[in-house]
This record gives C-alpha cells, structure tokens and sequence, in this order.
C-alpha cells in the first residue's frame, strides 16, 4: 500500500484501533473494516460480539482461502475430465486454456506433446509466422489443431522458396500421419484459391522470386 498524501510506501496497520497508518507523515489512511457480520440480534449483543480487527482480517483470509481451495478442486475436476477423454499418451490438456473455459471463454484444452517443439521452431522462423498469421485469417484453415496449421505453413514455406514440398517429410517433423496429412493437403487445395493473394503479397515483400503454385 502507499500513502496517497506523501507516496511513502512505510505502512503501518494499527488493529487495536483498527487504522492504516502512514509512518512517515502520520496520516491515517483508512479505517480496516471488515464488513461480513450480518444477522446480529441487537445493538447490545452486537458491541459484545464484535470481534477484533485482527480476528475480523484472519476470518476474511480464510474465507478468501476457502474460496481458492474450491476454485482449485473445481479445476482438478475438469482437468481430470479432460484427461480421461484424452485418445493417446501423446495429449496433453492444458492447463492455462482449462482456467479460460471455466472463466467462460474459448480456447482449445488439448495439446500434442510436440506442440512446444513446434513453437520452438515457429519462433525462430520469422516467414513461417508470417505464413500461419495468414493462415489464421482463413476461417476454415484456422481451425485446426497448431500441429495441423504448422504443417500447412511449412509446406506453403517450402512451395514459396522452393516450388515442392515433401509432405512425408512435413508429416514427421509435425508428428502427424500421412493419411492425416493427405487431408490436410486436399483442405490446402479447397482454400488456397483464398489466402493466394496474400501469399503472392508476401513473396514480393521477401524478394523471393518463385510463384506459388499448387496443383
């Protein structure tokens, strides 16, 4: 906490009179209320009741505690669902993307063990990310897996610079199967007629001199 009158961050909390106190200029800052007692007979029994400031912090820490213990068991819950829906040894769930679900958004819960190895290789590789930032625009092509859409970046990569692509090759070092891939080809065939323009505008922006074509 710091003091909104001298900006010290020297913060003291006085629970017997139940004061934030500012050390360095001696400004009170505020008073510590803890504001669950509810359902106090009266006024009387209220005074008596009261508990102090010092107890009344504990009872809202545990409160805040409990409340993390079921939003934890709530996660491990759904966490354990997921995983037990998992086809292979290769899946994982991810555990950030869990915790956006159960906030209410979208995202996808599973991973391929070889997703992190695939980042890797995209981070450094600035026309691989331009070709998935295109990839990501097409409505149908953006919603495959991140292994699926970095296999089709790297065969347009190796069409653009070199004018052929080994899908067999592409397959392995994506950890995907070749009947798998074979789909992803005949989807890139169905959609490149749409990301075209954009690939042809990256070409020229990376001097290369090669036509992107596939047949």
């Amino acid at each position: 906490m710091i003091c909104p009158y001298c900006n010290s961050q020297d913060v003291a909390f006085d629970f017997e009179k139940g004061y934030t106190v500012c050390r360095n200029c001696g400004t009170v800052i505020e008073s510590i209320f803890i504001e669950q007692f509810i359902g106090v007979a009266s006024s009387d029994e209220w005074e008596y009741s009261k508990p102090t400031t010092r107890e009344a912090l504990n009872l809202k820490r545990s409160s805040q505690y409990a409340s993390k213990l079921r939003r934890l068991n709530k996660e491990i819950r759904l966490y354990e669902k997921y995983l037990s829906r998992a086809r292979n040894n290769d899946i994982r769930v991810d555990l950030h993307a869990l915790r956006t679900v159960l906030a209410g958004g979208k995202a996808r819960v599973y991973r391929h063990i070889s997703d992190q190895n695939l980042e890797k290789i995209v981070e450094g590789d600035h026309l691989l990310k331009r070709i998935l930032e295109i990839i990501d625009e097409d409505p149908i092509l953006s919603s495959r897996t991140f292994r699926s859409k970095v296999a089709i970046a790297l065969i347009l990569k190796n069409i653009i610079l070199y004018g052929e692509a080994d899908i067999n090759k592409i397959a392995k070092e994506a950890s995907i199967s070749r009947i798998h891939m074979h789909r992803l080809v005949a989807t890139l065939k169905n959609r490149i007629k749409y990301i075209k323009p954009k690939l042809l505008e990256l070409k020229q922006s990376t001097s290369l001199n090669r036509l992107i074509s596939i047949a």
